[in-house]
């Protein structure tokens, strides 16, 4: 049937008996109903008795959605919604009524839009016109074919019921009824749409001199028409051409006009020398800039790091956005219009000026909390979560915008494709395989850190070349975005300046930085410090003072042949225990001779499954990220003490299964961020978002753990293991150039030195041969500022002698002592430090 049925008469009073139905059509229902909407219908709806007009609203595919159907009553027309489904009810006879079909009853919210079938069929060029209900968008169609119109259901009061997101990317006016209504709803349909990204809003200014409550499908006033027809285009149209941008909230600067073709200012001209006087002043418009919308001021909510947040697209209806520092006014102009420029918005190199003026003197009644930082942040209307680039989630998510001084779109953190996509070319591909799990686990962790209250820290996956550890970080990075180098695998080729701007930016998402071996090593040494530290360094203003550090929170990924132990290497620098623990070594190759990979799945080797991921991460990504976001900041914001109690239980259940009983502190640590990853890789399948079984991820975090204890060699702390094998390292190289060999005399019982011909250079002790259980093993006697300054440099010397008494191979003194009296040659009874020649090829601690 037709949509609309506008006969004659449509609109005539309904009869008694007429009112009596619709009456009992709109009858409030028992509280004990059922009401359960099937959307779409099944059928189309029939004209209910006694109703004047209906409309459908039906989906892209022209099904029946719902309907509008109006009465028309004695005090005035009454709009009831009309919808398909199941009802239960008790009437008013005491009667129970179990009935599927139409009913005066309201659809699921939100609503569908009048004309989807419509806007389906159009191209996406064809702009969209919006009126206050289904009459006056009906005949606009007829009056504006080259137009989309639709409405929204519910009023003027219930824009925010509608469904608007079909309207993302479009060019729209609002045309408002002529009344206060109609402005509500204006201002209430510009704050949906902005929230969307539509391209354009524009809104017809219906003049001061049409009747109070006119709108669309009423006749141009008779005044205005010189006794023409009703619905006069000539009158009609330019309103329609000529709407400006919408400015809801918006106060222009003096002399200054957004059109639609640009932003220009009213720049008056001086009379020339020689012509004719004249007082009254001459303007001409100078064009400044492409048009853009100003959306809210900005500033960090205490009432700093004032902002303009401006949204436009560029030539290929891409969206851009940046919310400008207004600081940057009272630089270099150019800068601004140069971040503009690059992003698609044409500046007129020549009105500079104009753009910074308009910058710095626009208002706007909206505000918005701006962060340097991408992550969590509270705002007043609760938690969001907040990309680089500005896209954000959670209940606060219309409160906040990300600011910095450059444009930046962000680029490595778009979407492309379905989240299907991603699942079938990348995710499967990890079920069976230790790292990539892993490394995609990870990615999925750094939103846990701040909800944990776990410190940052990385993941260094190393081996040799060609065993797929890029791979790996292609598949983690496409959680987030392009999964590949210059988008979200970034080189540790970089300073550890340059990086502490990358990890603001990327804060409580995912770093990743590849081929550790291509960095300077003193910037991979600090920029492990400083991203494990989650703060960059203390820099002063231009006149002195201290600025505020940029932080961050950051579960970084990082990829080499070498280790950190083996870079800083280079420069005769020592691996500190802290930086072993904030950056975790996992051995690359998974030992079943395929390099990373213990499942090939459907490839026939190793180098053809990473050439699939690898060109699949550059067609499929950063969906995984936001459909994980969306369930997380939901349960953040409706139970967060429930999402702790996962979090803390699948720390404790691997703790539990992997962690020995005797484990140092630094273990524990260690394993307290593989856990992490787990819960990261649980909690993603618990959502959908990865095709794993449930465990996969904690499986490979325990395969991953197992390996980094199997390479670090013991379970103690990370300085004792270090102890050793510095004392060890510099036995096996002075062991008989430094040491003076000594014998006891077995009269004297004193330490004499052995009668051979032999050269001492820097002595730092004694060696003396021992006999035990039958075998002659060496024992060393270090003197004690020896120890300090030369074989324990850098340690703690106490703590190192401690160290090497627990694992066996310092023999102590008596009582608490950690040293011996013997009499030495030339010196005396004196303290002296004894190492067990077992040392030298002893067991790690």
């Amino acid at each position: 049937m037709s949509e609309t049925n506008l006969t004659p008469t449509a609109f005539a009073p309904l009869t008694e008996s007429e009112r009596r139905a619709a009456d009992k059509h709109s009858q409030p229902l028992s509280k004990e109903e059922l009401w359960e909407p099937i959307c779409p219908a099944p059928e189309e709806p029939e004209m209910p008795s006694g109703a004047a007009v209906i409309w459908v609203y039906r989906d892209a595919e022209s099904r029946p959605l719902t309907a509008r159907v109006r009465f028309e009553r004695d005090k005035g027309k009454d709009v009831l919604p009309y919808t398909y489904g199941r009802r239960i009810w008790t009437d008013r006879y005491g009667k129970k009524r179990d009935v599927t079909g139409w009913h005066f009853k309201q659809g699921n919210k939100p609503l569908g839009l009048y004309g989807l079938e419509k806007l389906a069929a159009a191209g996406d060029d064809v702009p969209v016109l919006l009126l206050e209900g289904e009459k006056t968008a009906e005949a606009a169609r007829r009056l504006f074919p080259d137009y989309i119109c639709m409405t929204s259901q519910g009023g003027s009061k219930a824009a925010a019921s509608n469904d608007w997101s079909p309207l993302s990317g479009r060019d729209v006016v609002i045309w408002p009824d002529h009344d206060e209504a109609g402005a509500h709803w204006a201002d209430s349909v510009q704050d949906e749409l902005k929230a969307i990204n539509v391209a354009c809003i524009r809104l017809v200014s219906v003049p001061a001199s049409f009747p109070r409550g006119w709108d669309v499908a009423d006749d141009t006033p008779p005044e205005l028409t010189d006794g023409g027809s009703k619905q006069d285009l000539a009158i009609l149209r330019p309103l329609l051409d000529n709407a400006p941008l919408a400015t809801k909230n918006v106060t222009l600067p003096s002399g200054f006009i957004m059109k639609r073709d640009g932003l220009y200012f009213e720049e008056e001209v001086k009379a020339r020398k020689g012509d004719a006087e004249d007082n009254t002043p001459h303007f001409r418009s100078v064009w400044v800039c492409n048009s853009f919308e100003v959306i809210a001021e900005t500033n960090d909510s205490e009432g700093f790091g004032w902002g303009l947040l401006i949204r436009w697209h560029d030539r290929d209806r891409r969206l851009h956005q940046w919310a400008i520092p207004k600081r940057l006014v009272h630089g270099e102009g150019r800068d601004i219009a140069a971040e503009l420029e690059d992003m698609g918005l044409n500046c007129n190199p020549a009105a500079v000026r104009y753009l910074k003026l308009f910058i710095a003197a626009v208002a706007t009644k909206t505000r918005l909390q701006c962060v340097d930082h991408s992550g969590w942040h509270s705002t007043t209307a609760g938690n969001a979560f907040i990309l680089p680039g500005g896209e954000a989630f959670g209940p606060g998510a219309r409160a906040i915008t990300y600011q910095s001084a450059q444009a930046t779109s962000m680029r490595e953190y778009r979407p492309a494709r379905s989240l299907e996509d991603w699942q079938d070319n990348i995710a499967a591909y990890a079920s069976g395989n230790s790292r990539l799990t892993l490394f995609m686990s990870v990615a999925f962790s750094g939103p846990l850190l701040d909800i944990a209250g776990y410190d940052s820290g990385g993941f260094h996956l190393v081996g040799g070349s060609q065993v797929g550890k890029s791979t790996a970080a292609y598949t983690a990075g496409s959680v987030w975005g392009r999964g590949e180098k210059g988008t979200q695998v970034r080189s540790w080729r970089a300073t550890a300046n340059g990086l502490e701007g990358v990890a603001a930016a990327t804060s409580d998402t995912i770093l990743i930085l590849d081929e550790m071996g291509q960095g300077n090593a003193r910037d991979v040494g600090d920029t492990v410090y400083m991203l494990a530290n989650g703060v960059g360094k203390s820099r002063a203003s231009r006149n002195g003072d201290a600025r505020a550090p940029r932080n961050w929170r950051s579960l970084f990924l990082s990829t080499g042949e070498v280790t950190l132990e083996d870079k800083l290497r280079e420069i005769n620098q020592r691996t500190m225990a802290g930086q072993q623990v904030r950056l975790i070594n996992v051995p690359a190759d998974a030992g079943n001779g395929h390099g990373l990979y213990e499942k090939l799945h459907d490839k026939e080797d190793g180098a053809a499954l990473s050439r699939h991921l690898a060109a699949a991460c550059k067609l499929y990504y950063g969906t995984a990220a936001r459909a994980f976001l969306k369930r997380l900041v939901d349960e953040r914001s409706e139970n967060p003490e429930q999402l702790n109690d996962v979090i803390n239980a699948t720390r404790k259940r691997f703790e539990s299964e992997h962690v020995p009983a005797q484990a140092d502190g630094q273990v524990r640590s260690v394993a307290s961020r593989f856990a992490l990853a787990a819960a990261g890789g649980e909690l993603a399948c618990a959502y959908g978002v990865v095709p794993w079984e449930r465990g996969n991820a904690l499986w490979a975090a325990g395969v991953c753990f197992r390996a980094w204890l199997a390479e670090r060699g013991s379970t103690g702390a990370g300085e004792d293991s270090q102890a050793v094998k510095q004392v060890r390292a510099f036995l096996e190289a002075h062991g008989s150039s430094r040491f003076e060999c000594l014998e006891r005399d077995s009269q004297t019982d004193t330490l004499t030195p052995v009668q051979e011909n032999q050269r001492i250079i820097n002595r730092v002790g004694f060696r003396r041969r021992v006999s035990t259980n039958g075998e002659t093993v060496w024992h060393y006697l270090i003197l004690p500022e020896m120890w300090k300054d030369e074989v324990c440099k850098g340690l703690n010397p106490t703590r190192a002698a401690q160290a090497l008494r627990n694992a066996g191979f310092l023999i102590p003194g008596d009582g608490k002592n950690l040293t011996c009296r013997e009499s030495l040659p030339d010196i005396g009874r004196a303290r002296v430090y004894v190492i067990a020649g077992s040392i030298i090829g002893g067991e790690e601690i």
